[in-house]
């Protein structure tokens, strides 16, 4: 699987170097439950809520042999990428790709909860928190 994010239409692209064996992407849906006199409990068939996943990995500071093609080793890179850009307020996109080709997500999206610390060995550890960002047409 290959994780890619790219910020401002592509002015600045990062794939992500090691990517867990287990991403799952999380949707919920805005049902509401209430009581009523006779029938009970009825649930409400809501909008789909906002789609979201988390990621922990690390970013090599080492040129392993079997970080992701495109991705490198320059592990400060990446946080300073995470930093720049949610400094700067500009949604990001997520484009996840798997082993046979095959794109599972591809969203705008902010990253809402950003953690790292330097591991023994210099490489970064860290996790992600993302979630959908909508786009607002201001009928402007």
């Amino acid at each position: 699987m290959d994780i890619i994010f790219s910020a401002n239409n592509n002015e600045e692209i990062k794939i992500l170097p090691v990517v867990p064996n287990d991403t799952p992407i999380s949707q919920t849906q805005n049902n509401e439950q209430f009581q009523t006199i006779n029938s009970g409990t009825l649930n409400l068939i809501g909008d789909m809520g906002l789609r979201g996943l988390s990621i922990q990995s690390f970013f090599p500071i080492h040129n392993y042999r079997w970080i992701k093609k495109g991705s490198n080793a320059d592990a400060w890179s990446y946080v300073e990428f995470f930093k720049k850009w949610r400094g700067k307020r500009v949604p990001l996109r997520i484009v996840v790709i798997t082993s046979t080709g095959k794109e599972i997500l591809n969203m705008p999206c902010t990253i809402d909860e950003f953690e790292y610390y330097e591991k023994r060995n210099g490489d970064i550890g860290y996790s992600l928190t993302i979630n959908e960002y909508t786009f607002v047409n201001t009928g402007v």
